[in-house]
Formats: structure tokens, sequence, C-alpha cells
């Protein structure tokens, strides 16, 4: 009869442990906004269009393809892609919890070499939605 107890207190700790482990909804959505940042910045085209969900959409109606192609072109056009986010904040939707919204200033250089040709400051904001357990870029606005 101990074993049996012990046993399921040994389950009900490694319960309790991977519940405390488990990463809070925000979390996971910086987390998100982290990952399309190094993957950006590592030109992982597919790892980047993973995260974009099937509804995608950007500024002057590029959609999920549209947004791709740009960025095959840049990923071609520079050898070094440097990314730089300033004060991301992320929070989760008031209204609807699959929801997310996250801004940031970000900085974007491109370069052949080791000095960038080309350079740009962005004010960006992002609304994301929750697939089964991923966060997914649905929407995305710069100035």
């Amino acid at each position: 009869m101990s074993i049996l107890l012990r046993s399921c207190a040994l389950c009900m700790l490694s319960l309790s442990l991977l519940a405390c482990h488990s990463q809070s909804p925000i979390d996971a959505l910086d987390a998100a906004a982290q990952r399309l940042e190094k993957n950006l910045s590592n030109k992982r085209s597919s790892a980047v269009t993973e995260q974009l969900h099937q509804d995608f959409s950007a500024q002057q109606g590029m959609d999920k393809k549209a947004a791709q192609q740009q960025m095959i072109l840049a990923f071609m056009r520079f050898k070094n892609i440097n990314i730089l986010v300033i004060n991301r904040s992320c929070q989760l939707d008031n209204s609807y919890r699959d929801r997310g919204h996250c801004s940031a200033q970000v900085a974007i250089s491109g370069a052949q070499g080791l000095i960038p040709e080309r350079a740009d400051y962005y004010k960006v904001s992002s609304q994301w939605q929750l697939n089964g357990t991923d966060w997914q870029l649905i929407q995305l606005h710069w100035n």
C-alpha cells in the first residue's frame, strides 16, 4: 500500500512541477515575438513563414505570400541583416483571449560586408493570434 501512495505522491509532485514550468500566455507571446526577431536576423525564411498566420496581412495589402517574397528578396540582397528591437511591449487582448498585441521601436540594417548599406528605423505594431499552443503573427503595421 505504501508503494501505491508513494507512486501517487511522486506523480502529483511531477504534475505540479510541470505546471510551474508552463509558460503564461503573455510570456509565450513575448517569446514568439523574440523568436520572430531571431529568425529574421538569422535569415530563416521557412521559420519566419511558419510564424505567419494563414490570414496574415500588412500595410499596402501585403499578404503572407507577398511577405515571404519580400523577405526572400531582402535576404538575397543583403548578406548581413541586423535587427535591434527597443522597448518591446506585449499585452493580451482584453476582449479576445486568443489575441495579443506587441509594439516596439525597431532598427534594421542590411549589408553585404561590415558597413551597412541601408539602415531604417520603424515604430512597429503587431497583432498575434493564438493557434493551438503557438502564437502566429496575423497583422503588422509600421511607420
